[in-house]
């Protein structure tokens, strides 16, 4: 009888902390070696690829909903600003870049529950298609909780947030050298 019990507390034990440490690690961040990081953007280019390992995939799985292929897609994000500062709500950002390498691209900024935030504006994103430019083709995107003129990107109360930035279809260069493409800068202009 001892000995039956001594194995189901050791199954017990060893199922928590199998399933508790799994759990615990998909949800800081994925295990993955080829991640790249371009100032306050990351990205992977293992995910939706046949590299990518099975904690990648089950990460993509729970925080990644609808991520498409390597060949499609490739995704960046940033939860900080230029100066490795998190993102947040109580703060004014501006966003300042030139389109990208690809065919079409959009910035999302979702709130920390990884959806988007809602807002009487109705807008969540900004793409190569929709956004203001100047004269020399670059655009200035201002991430605030209160309405900015020009291109506005509510972010709502939400605490943190962070930024999504799609290439869909991008150029060879992307998949090449990402860690030296020209992405956007993140530059925080005061806080409440």
């Amino acid at each position: 009888m001892k000995l039956i019990l001594k194995i189901i507390i050791c199954t017990l034990v060893a199922l928590v902390l199998g399933i508790g440490s799994a759990l615990w690690l998909l949800k800081l961040s994925p295990v993955d070696k080829s991640l790249v990081v371009n100032g306050p953007w990351r990205t992977s280019l293992s995910i939706g690829s046949a590299q990518a390992g099975n904690y990648l995939r089950a990460w993509v799985a729970l925080n990644g909903l609808f991520a498409l292929n390597k060949t499609e897609t490739v995704y960046f994000s940033a939860d900080t600003d230029e100066d490795g500062q998190a993102l947040r709500s109580g703060c004014d950002y501006r966003v300042e870049g030139r389109d990208m390498a690809a065919r079409w691209w959009s910035i999302t900024v979702y709130g920390a529950d990884n959806y988007l935030i809602p807002n009487e504006a109705m807008r969540y994103a900004f793409n190569g298609r929709d956004i203001a430019k100047n004269a020399a083709g670059r655009y200035t995107i201002s991430l605030s909780s209160t309405p900015k003129p020009g291109n506005w990107l509510p972010c709502g109360n939400q605490g943190q947030l962070y930024l999504t930035m799609r290439l869909y279809n991008p150029l060879p260069e992307v998949y090449q050298k990402p860690a030296e493409l020209e992405l956007p800068r993140i530059i925080k202009e005061a806080c409440r």
